[in-house]
């Protein structure tokens, strides 16, 4: 049992180990998108457009796969951190846990509470954003 979580957590770690690179590409996109932008406003001739608009595709394949990418990778780091909460209840308890009844009031309410967790904080996380970028107006205006 234990040899299948492992190999699980050697593939992940293995995913995260070339994640920066992988995620990196994702910047393509919106760079090639404002160079069209560019071309496009300061009036170039329609062959530069031609070519800012195929960057602007790759850019886009390249933000695709990217999204999957981060997809995968979250979903078996979830997969391990579920499989290790259940051999942690199973440690503590001496008792067998591989199901979680979710008809159970308090189970349930505890999933509920427990994936809002991920809004609050992303709604943190965007009004930092928001505060920083305020302040980087007010420093910019002065």
């Amino acid at each position: 049992m234990i040899g299948g979580l492992y190999g699980t957590a050697i593939a992940t770690m293995g995913m995260f180990a070339s994640g920066v690179y992988v995620l990196s590409m994702s910047g393509f996109g919106p760079i090639a998108d404002n160079a069209g932008g560019i071309v496009e406003m300061s009036e170039q001739e329609s062959s530069v457009r031609d070519i800012t608009d195929r960057l602007d595709a790759v850019g886009n394949v390249t933000k695709a796969n990217t999204k999957g990418y981060s997809v995968g990778s979250a979903s078996l780091a979830c997969f391990l951190l579920f499989s290790a909460y259940l051999d942690e209840v199973e440690a503590m308890t001496g008792q067998r846990f591989r199901s979680i009844d979710i008809a159970v009031p308090e189970i349930f309410v505890g999933g509920l509470l427990g994936s809002m967790t991920v809004f609050v904080f992303s709604a943190w996380a965007i009004k930092a954003v928001g505060v920083a970028a305020e302040e980087v107006i007010k420093e910019v205006r002065r």
